[in-house]
């Protein structure tokens, strides 16, 4: 049978369809206001009056981003998801959200936190509890305090008051941190003497072996130097098995990886789900050989995870092996703190190193320099290294900080601005463990076509060494300027009556110059939230002057864009507004999303308005933190510029503009709005890549997508949307009138889709990838004649159902 279609939601049975002349913000947000009384009754705990007061405000444009976010915090606090996500926090993080809610400042949340003018970091999750009473007294003492002062004080004298209550109960953190440590050294007692335990089971294991008598259903009738023992960390029992495999991470046979049996796994788009027979979490380079040896002794494959932030099924399969490059906790769980403190790395960690140098006989280009790079360094430990040391950067990256390096070079992802390729173009060597299980080495110019974005189809990657930059500084001049001006319209009957406004002919000309230089910048990025009159465009270039530099984001919006992107998750998997229409939920988190963008004057929108920040290079390509905390849905197409008609040396930026306002007008064909969060457009360069969709692109890429939240998917409404957007898309031509050759991101969402009257698989091999994918095999083939291993190993040790079809069908 069948899923049951979505219940039709109770606002859409009560209010008639506005016109699509009215679906504008300020029209939405008045909508709202009058009517959202009519589900109050329904969800009592959530504070209606507030939320029509606070969106009154932002009608009206007389809202601040703090303002703005503590808002949405007061009207949610009193639900059920609320509760639930703030119970997650740790307990310092619990006092500085309700000091930032009671009205608060910077200096007040800091003294909150305990720890100064820096972020509160968390106990260990086992002595939690030692803070949570103290907590509560922290809680009490601020709420009450400004319950009876804020009105009669002043934001500053607020501040002050609060700041000296703080430093009253400062004495109970530090009193309750020497427990915690006492706690802790019981900890390591307990931990020291469940290594000797382990020991001794080591040793009985060993008497088996010498015995006979061990049968294990997984290692079969393998002897003693087959496999190196079955013991591990037991997650879920296993019916078929009687222990875990143990292998061994040191040439001592000492330490021994972590591994979980028919541990459940989704990614973080909740889009793949599957269960996998083993996940282990490698720490050393021996181990993974050790790990694939095994595998191939049993025939099982290996695939890998970081973040999980790929929506596509390029993951492990069921029954067979997952590699996961970070602790299951910190990848699964939501919130994610990596981004506001201090990121622990242990020095045992092979796979989390960063080091300046590459492999013997790689060399940089004059002025450039290597680092080599564990496959489990965040982006976050890589931005961090870079800014402190002040010498070195990649030229381009993505935005998310919350994934791994290993889990950007996967798929092949890429930043912004048409004179960059991928990130992967930058990979100058390849480490990796074989099919073999022999570490090896790749830096051969011609095989890095291949195995710089391979898809872990080479095998297990623990390093990769990328050629850098010197250290520069982004002047970022972000902008909120009309919609009709930021990308200009081929004509301007093109935009939406609701968005429609009056421009002269000079005004759109020079629109379109502007728009044009701003598609040669270093860097180039558009944002158009449904709904909004204004885009958010965020292009720059650099410089190498470092007088006006300024961290940014600072450490106080860092912790503030943390807390957007919690809210965020409180607020779309909230009942109530899983009951608003869809224009709602757009509007809502457009307005959000706006408010909260620099420059923060929300009450003109002025597109002269410029506030310039001077940052270093990675700060700049990382200005959103936090972006883990809520999930979204995302489809993204890179298409090709064209070059002129009457030039074609030079881009043809009509199909960019096109393809903008294709999905502008798309959004107004239903006013319920299955893109409920955001349009964004990326212009980069090609790629030499083999595999790279922005290969062949001379004139550079236009790097678009569409993204949504899960109640679109849930409505039934997101994969149609998806498929008229990808319609679109695929329909454009070039100078001579033939197809673009538009393909997808290998890691959004992509599987579902008709590629040109194809199912999408086999349009990409057999349209989209045609030549690509012969030569990608035998660039393969090439590397494994020298190295010691075939294609047959390749697809045995390290492909799944998906690249089976793509790739060796």
């Amino acid at each position: 049978m069948g899923s049951s279609p979505p219940a039709t939601k109770k606002i859409n049975h009560l209010l008639p369809n506005p016109h699509k002349h009215n679906l504008v913000s300020h029209f939405i947000l008045g909508e709202i206001i009058d009517h959202i009384s009519l589900i109050h009754d329904d969800f009592p705990e959530v504070d209606v009056p507030l939320l029509q007061e606070h969106l009154w405000a932002i009608r009206n444009k007389s809202v601040k981003p703090e303002g703005h976010l503590r808002g949405f915090l007061n009207v949610l606090k009193g639900t059920k998801v609320f509760k639930d996500a703030f119970n997650e926090l740790d307990d310092g993080m619990k006092v500085q959200l309700n000091t930032f809610m009671v009205g608060g400042g910077e200096e007040v949340i800091w003294a909150a936190g305990g720890k100064g003018d820096a972020f509160h970091l968390p106990p260990s999750p086992a002595v939690k509890h030692h803070f949570r009473e103290v907590a509560k007294v922290v809680e009490g003492r601020v709420g009450e305090l400004f319950h009876h002062e804020r009105h009669a004080n002043g934001a500053n004298g607020t501040n002050d008051i609060a700041m000296r209550q703080v430093k009253k109960v400062q004495e109970q953190f530090e009193k309750a941190q020497e427990q915690v440590e006492k706690v802790q050294e019981q900890v390591e007692k307990v931990q020291e003497q469940a290594e000797k335990v382990q020991e001794m089971v080591h040793q009985r294991v060993d008497e088996l072996f010498h015995h006979e008598h061990y049968d294990h259903a997984v290692n079969g009738s393998a002897s003693k130097e087959d496999v190196v023992a079955i013991i591990g960390h037991i997650e879920t029992p296993i019916s078929s098995t009687a222990g875990f495999p143990r292998i061994f991470e040191d040439q001592a046979q000492t330490k021994t990886m972590e591994v979980y049996g028919n541990q459940e796994f989704q990614n973080w788009g909740q889009t793949v789900h599957n269960t996998p027979l083993w996940t282990f979490i490698p720490k050393t380079i021996l181990g993974l050989q050790n790990l694939v040896k095994w595998a191939k002794l049993h025939d099982l494959r290996v695939r890998c995870g970081g973040y999980r932030h790929s929506w596509s099924s390029t993951f492990s399969q069921n029954k067979h092996i997952l590699v996961s490059l970070l602790n299951l906790e910190e990848v699964t769980k939501l919130p994610d703190a990596m981004s506001i403190e201090a990121e622990y790395i242990d020095p045992e960690n092979e796979l989390k190193t960063i080091k300046l140098g590459g492999p013997p006989g790689v060399v940089p280009q004059p002025g450039k320099a290597l680092v080599r790079v564990g496959v489990s360094v965040t982006n976050e430990q890589f931005r961090r290294w870079a800014v402190l040391n002040d010498q070195w950067t990649l030229p381009v990256d993505v935005i998310l900080v919350e994934v791994t390096v290993g889990g950007v070079n996967g798929p092949i992802c890429h930043g912004a601005g048409r004179h960059h390729q991928t990130v992967n173009d930058y990979v100058r060597a390849v480490e990796y463990v074989d099919a073999n299980g022999e570490h090896q080495t790749i830096s051969d110019p011609e095989h890095l076509k291949a195995a710089a974005g391979h898809f872990g189809l080479l095998g297990v990657v623990t390093h990769l060494t990328f050629e850098v930059d010197k250290m520069s500084y982004a002047v970022m001049q972000p902008v909120k300027p009309d919609i009709g001006l930021a990308i200009p319209p081929l004509a301007l009957e093109d935009i939406p009556i609701a968005l429609r406004k009056t421009f002269t002919e000079k005004q759109y000309k020079d629109a379109l110059a502007d728009f044009e230089k701003r598609a040669d910048d270093y860097y180039s990025e558009w944002f158009w939230f449904p709904r909004s009159q204004q885009a958010w465009v965020n292009s720059w270039n650099t410089t190498d002057d470092k007088t006006n530099v300024v961290e940014y984001p600072s450490p106080f919006e860092t912790w503030c864009q943390w807390v957007q992107g919690w809210i965020g998750h409180v607020l779309t998997t909230n009942p109530i507004f899983q009951e608003f229409p869809g224009r709602w939920q757009a509007e809502i988190l457009a307005t959000f999303s706006m408010v909260n963008l620099p420059p923060f004057e929300f009450a003109s929108f002025q597109q002269e308005k410029v506030k310039t920040i001077v940052t270093s290079l990675p700060n700049a390509l990382h200005f959103r933190r936090g972006i883990q905390n809520m999930r979204v849905r995302d489809m993204e197409f890179q298409i090709p510029i064209p070059g002129k008609k009457d030039d074609p040396s030079k881009p043809d930026y009509s199909v960019v503009q096109k393809a903008w306002w294709d999905i502008i007008n798309l959004t107004y064909e239903d006013d319920d709005c299955p893109m409920r969060l955001t349009m964004e457009l990326r212009i980069m360069g090609d790629s030499k890549l083999i595999m790279a969709p922005q290969s062949g692109n001379r004139h550079g890429t236009a790097s678009i997508e569409v993204l949504s939240i899960p109640d679109a998917a849930t409505d039934d409404e997101w994969e149609p949307f998806m498929q008229r957007v990808a319609d679109l898309w695929l329909g454009y031509k070039d100078e001579n009138g033939e197809p673009l050759n538009v393909r997808p991101h290998w890691a959004k969402e992509w599987e579902t889709i008709t590629m040109r009257g194809k199912p999408a698989l086999q349009y990409l091999k057999e349209d989209a990838y045609k030549e690509a994918i012969p030569k990608f095999k035998a660039t393969l083939a090439d590397i494994g004649a020298v190295q010691g291993w075939d294609l047959d190993d390749l697809q045995k040790r390290f492909s799944n159902e998906l690249w089976d079809k793509i790739i060796y069908s």
